[in-house]
């Protein structure tokens, strides 16, 4: 008896049980023809909605009128000359000049050039080596402050002071020089001068009879507008002599000492004009709030 097209056959007079495989196999290929079916139907509503999707796009892109720029679009022209003068925003701050600039001209390193403010009062430090400060003085006739053909030169060069200061510690002292000129170039010749001399030895505390028998370390250095000297050697007077001592020491130390200060004086100064810009522009901020 036929239960239809694709049904089961079961055969009159013989077994009445189904044929469970027939079965299972009609089954699978039933529902391998609905699954095909429904995939086609959503393939073909995704492209017709992504035909669409594209249409309204490039509609929209012709409503703005004018093509759109592309990744090969090319950048504006630049507009001004190279030579043109910097400008700075409302809120941007000119470059901060730097503790060289400051030491290197006279219009700019306007501070006081004194022995207090200069040395102070403090010992000269050295990694483990302390000198403590026994005299200092000052003045304008630099020439009467060093000896030799070096006096000549500072003259020549138009030296506008000298400041000295003696340091004793561990058996040895040590006079630092220090010789404020007008220009950089000025220094320069100084410091270039092929001439004997250095800075004379300032006696004080325990180095009253210094270099008095000969036999000192001496250094002589130029930064900026500064041409700075050191004169060292035992405390007692005697002789220096050899390789490694510690007046040689001192005498390296008095010279990095009077370097760190004058560059500390070029950083006191350049401090104190970054906040003077920063508290003019504070004031014309205010102003243009106030208006």
């Amino acid at each position: 008896m036929s239960q239809g097209q694709g049904g089961p056959q079961w055969v009159p007079g013989g077994d009445a049980r189904p044929d469970w495989n027939a079965l299972a196999a009609d089954a699978d290929r039933k529902k391998s023809r609905k699954r095909w079916t429904i995939i086609g139907t959503c393939v073909g509503a995704a492209a017709v909605i992504g035909i669409v999707v594209a249409l309204a796009i490039v509609n929209q892109g012709d409503d703005k009128g004018g093509d759109t720029a592309g990744p090969s679009a090319t950048l504006p022209e630049a507009t001004g000359s190279d030579d043109a003068e910097p400008t700075f925003g409302e809120t941007t701050l000119p470059p901060i000049p730097s503790a060289r600039e400051f030491i290197s001209d006279a219009d700019k390193d306007t501070a006081p050039f004194d022995v207090s403010g200069f040395y102070g009062e403090e010992p000269l430090e050295a990694g483990d080596r302390s000198y403590a400060l026994v005299a200092s003085d000052a003045g304008e006739d630099c020439a009467a402050f060093v000896s030799g053909d070096l006096a000549a030169q500072l003259t020549e060069q138009g030296c506008v002071a000298l400041l000295r200061a003696t340091f004793v510690g561990g058996g040895v002292g040590v006079t630092v020089g220090v010789a404020q000129l007008p220009s950089e170039e000025a220094a320069l010749a100084v410091h270039g001068a092929d001439v004997p001399g250095s800075v004379q030895v300032l006696p004080g505390g325990d180095a009253g009879a210094l270099c008095d028998r000969g036999g000192c370390r001496t250094t002589r250095n130029q930064v900026g507008r500064y041409v700075y000297f050191a004169i060292a050697g035992n405390a007692d007077g005697s002789p220096d002599s050899g390789d490694g001592t510690p007046a040689q020491q001192a005498a390296r130390d008095g010279n990095d000492h009077a370097f760190a200060q004058i560059i500390r004086r070029g950083e006191v100064q350049a401090s104190a004009s970054a906040s003077a810009l920063v508290e003019e522009r504070q004031r014309g901020q205010e102003e243009n709030a106030d208006e």
